[in-house]
C-alpha cells in the first residue's frame, strides 16, 4: 500500500500543481486574505517537493552564484542581507511575538518571489498566468460593478464608502488603498499591451481589447477617489516615457492629466481640516516625524519587524495629538523603524538591481511584444513602489504579495527557459 502511494506521488506533475497553486494564490490577493495563506502554503509544499525530485544539487548550487547565470549574486546577495536584517531585528524586537509574525509575513512573499521567478521562465507557464492575469481583473471589474451599481460587493459584501467627493469603491478588496495598490500594478500591464499589439498589423483589432481593459482598470482607480496611487501612476508612466525618450508623450500626458484634474471634485482633491489646511498632507508630516524619531533612536536594527504599531509611541518627541497610534504611511520609513535603516538599504539596492536588469532585458528585445510586457510590469512595479511613500502597501499583506509576484514574473522575463531548465535545484 505504501509502495503504491509513492509510485502515484512520483507521478504527480508537482511543477504543474505548483504553478496552479500560484495562479490560485495570485487570483486570492484580491479577496481572500485566508485563502492567500493556504495557497501559500501549498505552493511552498508542492514547490518544495518539486524541488527535491530534481536533480544536482552541486550543479544548480553552482549555477545560482554564476555571475553570468540566470540568478546572480548581484541580486540574490542585497535579497539575503535585506531578509538578514529582518530576522537581526526580530532578536532584538521588544515585542517577540509580533516579530516573529513579521518575519513570516516578509518571508512568504520573498518565497513566492522565488517560486514566480523559477516556474514563470517557462513559456507554457506564463501563459496560463497570462490567463489567470485578466480573469482576476475582470472578476475585480464585474464585482466593483455591482459594488457601484447596488453598494455592496458581490464576493464579500463590502460596501461602497461614502466621501465627499462621491461613492468610494473598495471592490472584493473591501480598502480603497488595496484596491488602488492592485489597479496601479494592473493598469500599465494592459496599456503596455494595447501598445505591443497595435504595432502589429496582424494584432492591431484586438489591441483595442487591452486599451479598453486599460481604460476600465483607471475608471476603477479614479471610483476609488484615492490621490496617491493615481499620483503614483502618472509619476510611472512618466519614468518610462523618459526611458523610452517619448517627449511627445509627455507632453500629450500632462495636458490630459491637467483635464482630469479640472473635471475632477474639489473634495477629492484638496481634503481641508478645520484649520483650513490640506489634512492628508498635515497629517502625514505629523506621522512621518514619528517614524523619523523612532529612526534616530534605533537606526542600525529598529524596534523589530512588524512593531511600529505598538512600538513607536515611546519615541514620539513631539506628542502631537494628530492622528495617534497609526502606521507611517510611508512605506519606507516604518521598514527603517522596524528593521534599521541598513536593511532598508539593502532591499533599495536589491530592488535597483531588479531594475536595472528589466531595463537590459528591455533593450536587448526592442520592439518585440517581450519589451511591451517587461516594460508593463517594470512601470506597474515602480508605481507601487512610488505609491509606498505615502502610504502602507509595503505593510498590508495582500498588496505585498502581489508586489513580490509580479517582480518574480519580472525575473522570469529576464531569463527566460528555452531549455526547460530550472532556476532552483536541490
Amino acid at each position: 500500500m505504501i509502495n503504491k502511494l509513492a509510485a502515484l506521488v512520483l507521478k504527480i506533475d508537482l511543477m504543474k500543481w505548483t504553478v496552479t497553486a500560484l495562479l490560485v494564490l495570485w487570483a486570492s490577493t484580491t479577496f481572500s486574505m485566508a485563502l492567500m495563506q493556504i495557497m501559500i502554503v501549498v505552493a511552498i509544499l508542492l514547490w518544495s517537493a518539486s524541488l527535491l525530485r530534481s536533480r544536482s544539487m552541486k550543479t544548480e548550487i553552482r549555477a545560482l552564484f554564476d555571475q553570468s547565470g540566470a540568478c546572480p549574486p548581484v541580486l540574490w546577495a542585497p535579497l539575503a542581507l535585506f531578509f538578514f536584517w529582518v530576522i537581526l531585528s526580530f532578536f532584538a524586537s521588544e515585542y517577540p511575538r509580533e516579530s516573529f509574525r513579521g518575519v513570516l509575513k516578509v518571508a512568504k512573499p520573498i518565497l513566492v518571489f522565488f517560486m514566480a521567478a523559477d516556474l514563470f521562465r517557462d513559456v507554457s507557464n506564463r501563459r496560463k498566468f497570462d490567463l489567470a492575469f485578466l480573469i482576476t481583473f475582470l472578476m475585480v471589474l464585474f464585482d466593483s460593478s455591482i459594488q457601484y451599481a447596488f453598494g455592496k460587493s458581490l464576493l464579500r459584501g463590502y460596501p461602497a464608502q461614502e466621501s465627499g467627493a462621491g461613492l468610494r469603491l473598495v471592490g472584493p478588496f473591501g480598502d480603497f488603498g488595496k484596491m488602488g495598490s492592485y489597479l496601479i500594478l494592473v493598469i500599465p500591464v494592459f496599456a503596455l499591451r494595447f501598445v505591443s499589439d497595435f504595432k502589429s498589423a496582424l494584432t492591431r483589432k484586438k489591441s483595442f481589447y487591452a486599451l479598453a481593459l486599460a481604460l476600465t482598470a483607471f475608471a476603477l482607480l479614479y471610483l476609488t477617489r484615492c490621490r496617491a496611487p493615481v499620483l503614483a501612476l502618472v509619476a510611472s508612466f512618466f519614468a518610462l516615457f523618459l526611458f523610452k525618450r517619448w517627449f511627445k508623450a509627455i507632453g500629450i500626458g500632462l495636458a490630459l492629466f491637467m483635464v482630469l484634474l479640472a473635471a475632477t471634485p474639489k473634495a477629492m482633491i484638496i481634503h481641508l481640516d478645520a484649520d483650513s489646511r490640506e489634512q492628508s498632507i498635515v497629517e502625514r508630516v505629523e506621522l512621518w516625524k514619528r517614524a523619523l524619531d523612532v529612526i534616530d533612536s534605533k537606526p542600525w536594527i529598529g524596534t523589530g519587524i512588524n512593531t511600529y504599531d505598538v512600538a513607536h509611541e515611546k519615541y514620539d518627541t513631539k506628542r502631537n495629538w494628530r492622528v495617534r497610534g497609526y502606521y507611517a504611511h510611508n512605506g519606507y520609513l516604518q521598514l527603517a523603524a522596524e528593521i534599521g535603516v541598513p536593511g532598508v538599504l539593502f532591499l533599495v539596492v536589491f530592488l535597483v538591481s531588479l531594475f536595472r536588469g528589466g531595463m537590459q532585458k528591455a533593450r536587448a528585445a526592442r520592439g518585440s511584444p517581450e519589451e511591451w510586457t517587461i516594460l508593463g510590469l517594470m512601470t506597474g512595479l515602480l508605481a507601487f513602489l512610488i505609491y509606498a511613500l505615502s502610504d502602507t502597501n509595503l505593510q498590508s499583506p495582500q498588496p505585498l504579495m502581489a508586489f513580490w509576484f509580479l517582480a518574480g514574473v519580472l525575473l522570469a522575463l529576464q531569463n527566460p527557459n528555452p531549455s526547460n531548465t530550472r532556476c532552483f535545484k536541490v
